[in-house]
């Protein structure tokens, strides 16, 4: 009898412990429901921060449009839930949660609304604050807790990213400008009534030896562009070294998303150990110090001029750009009256890449007009002939046109890997290695041929805006 009411007892002790601890195991259980509630939630709207500030940084190009359409393509991204999260509907984004600033590690007082940014020009970064958002899209319901108290009924949880771009698709090689003219007419009475364009006194349609240029002065004047920046101050000289600027050259990119109207620090001269890293473009990578995967060939190789067939013009040029001779130096066809004209060879391979352009008071909305072959001999008159396009010239530059084309072989090319954009400088500059200068503008320029020690041949292609050079979005934060 007693060995039963011991067992009774012994039994009715371990319920009661079972009891006990099934309550704190269901507490657990829910306990980790709500928690994990909660971390799925943070986890969502994570991804929706991230996926809807990169899809409005992609939008950021330093205009007001820019501005509107950076908006709405991160509420789209918010509404798309497939975007961000699989099991739940997409989200209403509230325009208080996005922000504009002009650096990523901005104060809170300097993140802005769309509509309310100082300067669209500097608003490269955005901000997605999810709890920022009205309604709340972090609020989670509980089960467990809020049966233990009722202030944790709901929680809220959010999330914020931060994205924009760094970098500018900027060769960190600076020339002169031959004029302080973004657009001015060339003097060719010939040509009368059409005139040509000239854009910071550069000619659409001719090479130039970059290397050998000064309209100040018989010497040439070639400077290295900071690619670490900041714009507005001279940097260390590490910066401008050649190990640290090669890596630039080699990729055709700055570290620093806008120069707007600061001045950019540059060393001169540009060094002539760097030529190499140029040909990467050309598939010559061996002894160029740059790696095929962020410095990949151009999808046409083929150097003008050269001796196939159907080379389009009438004669062979002396070299892959324009003769740069006299004082200041300047290259044969930029003179705009020539007592004597120059041989025909001197002018170089001639619309490679892009025409020469009719000069308009107001720039066209669909562009400049080109001129047309039968135009050459006025365009570029030489010694004993002008210097002529074949008849089958083709009607998209050769650039462009297969026949003209050379594919690399052993690495896949990327196509206009040889349009090199070039900042062209207010000259003369102050004496001295490291200066100061200001950024007139940034021309295009198409490498015609591999680079060789002094020359570097590129066909001047028009001005492009900064705002069309600006780096692939990133998520920063």
């Amino acid at each position: 009898m007693a060995n039963r009411r011991q067992g009774q007892r012994q039994r009715g002790a371990m319920l009661i412990a079972f009891s006990i601890l099934l309550i704190l195991v269901l507490g657990f259980i829910g306990l980790a429901l709500d928690v994990g509630q909660v971390i799925g939630r943070k986890t969502e709207l994570q991804n929706l921060a991230d996926n809807a500030a990169l899809a409005a940084a992609a939008e950021l190009v330093g205009t007001p449009e820019g501005l509107d359409s950076a908006v709405t393509k991160a509420k789209s991204s918010a509404a798309d839930k497939s975007a961000w999260r699989r099991r739940m509907q997409g989200a209403i984004l509230s325009d208080a949660s996005i922000r504009f600033a002009s650096a990523p590690d901005a104060p809170a007082s300097a993140w802005h609304a769309a509509g309310a940014v100082p300067d669209p020009a500097t608003a490269l970064f955005v901000r997605v604050d999810t709890q920022a958002n009205t309604p709340s899209l972090g609020r989670v319901t509980t089960a467990f807790l809020g049966a233990w108290s009722p202030a944790l009924r709901t929680l809220d949880t959010g999330a914020r990213a931060v994205a924009g771009r760094t970098s500018l698709n900027l060769t960190p090689l600076a020339i002169c400008a031959l004029s302080a003219s973004a657009a001015s007419p060339r003097t060719n009475a010939a040509l009368l009534p059409a005139v040509e364009l000239l854009e910071y006194g550069f000619r659409r349609g001719v090479a130039y030896n970059l290397l050998k240029l000064n309209p100040n002065g018989p010497a040439a004047e070639h400077f290295v562009l900071n690619p670490l920046g900041p714009p507005g101050v001279v940097g260390p000289s590490q910066q401008v070294g050649e190990s640290s600027v090669l890596p630039f050259v080699c990729s055709g990119t700055v570290l620093y998303p806008r120069i707007g109207s600061a001045q950019v620090h540059v060393h001169r001269p540009f060094p002539a150990t760097l030529w190499p890293a140029f040909n990467a473009r050309f598939n010559q990578h061996a002894g160029s110090g740059c790696h095929t995967i962020t410095a990949p060939p151009d999808t046409n190789i083929r150097a003008y001029p050269n001796t196939a067939t159907n080379w389009w013009m009438t004669n062979t040029p002396d070299a892959p750009s324009a003769l740069s001779t006299g004082n200041p130096l300047l290259s044969v066809a930029d003179p705009e009256a020539n007592a004597t004209p120059p041989a025909v060879g001197g002018y170089g391979p001639l619309w490679s890449f892009a025409k020469a352009a009719k000069y308009s008071s107001v720039k066209p909305a669909g562009g400049y007009l080109p001129f047309a072959t039968s135009d050459w001999p006025k365009l570029y008159p030489a010694s004993p002939a002008a210097p002529a396009a074949k008849s089958g010239y083709p009607a998209t530059p050769p650039y462009q046109t297969l026949a003209y084309q050379t594919a690399p072989t052993g690495n896949t090319g990327v196509a206009q890997r040889r349009l090199l954009h070039i900042p062209l400088l207010a000259c003369p500059l102050p004496a001295g290695s490291d200066v100061l200068a200001q950024v007139r503008g940034i021309g295009r320029f198409f490498m015609t041929a591999p680079a060789s020690n002094g020359v570097l041949s590129a066909e001047f292609d028009g001005l492009v805006a900064e705002g069309a050079l600006v780096g692939p979005a990133e998520l920063l934060q």
